[in-house]
């Protein structure tokens, strides 16, 4: 099964989270929207552990830009507008977590 985190704000238990439905063999992306994508920022202490995850990552184009961290990315993830993200949502995954 394919689970999306859908992450708007930061969240402790996220690595311990992915751990666990990864060791079950099911595929895991995160969608970062809203002050999530500060995760992304080289300023925060937990941007490194985003790329330690391995799994895809993907964030909200305007929600980067109205930020103003575009520039400021240190993990790869894919920014996307609002129509990619309903379609991540309801054609690649089949359960969204929110946290």
């Amino acid at each position: 099964m394919k689970f999306l985190l859908f992450l708007s704000a930061e969240c402790r238990n996220l690595e311990e989270t992915v751990s666990v439905l990864k060791k079950s063999d099911h595929e895991v992306g995160l969608l970062l929207v809203q002050d999530g994508v500060y995760l992304l920022d080289r300023g925060c202490p937990e941007a490194s552990n985003l790329k330690a995850l391995s799994i895809p990552i993907f964030a909200s184009q305007h929600h980067v830009e109205e930020r103003g961290i575009g520039s400021r990315l240190i993990t790869e993830a894919k920014l996307v507008d609002y129509s990619a993200m309903v379609d991540i949502m309801m054609e690649k995954y089949d359960k969204i977590i929110t946290m």
